[in-house]
Formats: C-alpha cells, structure tokens, sequence
C-alpha cells in the first residue's frame, strides 16, 4: 500500500485512473479501490468527484484526489496549493452542513474539450460557487470564465497563492487565499 500512497501523492490535483494506478504497481483494479476507500476511512485522502449535471458535454471522469495533511503532497508548489485549497473548502462544507443543515458537495468540472475548473461548490444539488486555483497566474482562467458564463453561479472566484493586487472582472472575483477564507469567515456568522 506504501507504493499506492506515493503514487497518489505525485498525483494531488490530476485525475487519479485507479486502474493506471493498479497497473502501475501489478495490483487489481479492485484491490485499488479498496486501498482507496481505506486510505479515506483512515482520513489520509479524500476523493473529489466529477460535477456532471446538466453538462451536455460533460465526461465521466474519475476523482481527483487530496490529502487531509498538506505535508503529505510532493511536487512543486502549484499541487501543494491546490491541496491546500481543496482541504480548506471541505472544512468550510462540512461546518456549514453541520450549522445549516444543507446537504453541500465538493466538486470539479471537466468537459470532453479538455476545459476544467478546480473545485465547484454545490450546495442541495445547485452550484453556489466555481473556483479556479492558480499559484501566480493572475489572468483569469478560460475555462472559469466559460462555465461562470455557461452555468451562471452566483459566485466565481479564481484564488491565486502569489497575486498582486486582486480585482473583480465580469463576475469573477480574483483574490488570494487570505482575503477569500478571511472574507467567507465574516459572512457566515
């Protein structure tokens, strides 16, 4: 199990294939994924699924996953971010599910055209939020701004690690971590 948790850990923020996993190390497909449930029970990893309603162009894809200790991911600093990200959005879902009682998800979205966002917040089935994570690109994203088109949240966010100076443009607010928890802290009380 040592060389599936590796493999995963050079994969934080790509679409995790379970059965390219298991062929990489000559184990069956299943036994991957059996590996994977217990990693997440043992709150190692966690797995984020596809957001496929109402895309017509939507894939199937599989998850993508994360892990609950950032110290954990290998790479460079653009993985290590988005880990960072993911981890922070579902402790931020979990604690509203828990004071509202609303039935929240995390998500992300990749089309047949390659186009993807990071992470789409879906709260009772609706998309409240789609966020693109960046470590120092600070132009917006193409693929955020198709679907913050395409799909119309009420919120979209592109938070960047290394941004100088954040601004809103059509719709789509460009912010860094600090600013975003910070300001979603303030109005949730």
């Amino acid at each position: 199990m040592g060389l599936f948790l590796d493999l995963l850990r050079h994969r934080v923020g790509g679409l995790v294939t379970l059965s390219n996993l298991a062929s990489d190390i000559e184990i069956s497909p299943k036994t991957a994924k059996s590996w994977l449930q217990v990693l997440e029970r043992m709150y190692l990893v966690f797995a984020v699924a596809p957001y496929t309603r109402s895309l017509p162009r939507a894939v199937l894809k599989p998850p993508k996953v994360y892990f609950f200790d950032n110290g954990d991911v290998i790479g460079d600093e653009g993985p290590r971010f988005e880990n960072l990200v993911a981890t922070s959005l579902l402790k931020r879902l979990h604690f509203l599910e828990d004071r509202d009682g609303y039935r929240y998800e995390l998500r992300y979205i990749r089309d047949k055209e390659g186009r993807e966002v990071d992470f789409a917040i879906v709260k009772e089935g609706e998309i409240e939020e789609l966020i693109e994570v960046k470590y120092s690109d600070e132009t917006i994203s193409r693929s955020l701004s198709y679907y913050a088109e395409r799909l119309n949240p009420p919120k979209a966010t592109q938070i960047v690690a290394n941004i100088k100076r954040p601004y809103d443009k059509s719709r789509i607010k460009v912010t860094d971590p600090i600013s975003y928890f910070h300001g979603n802290i303030d109005k949730l009380q």
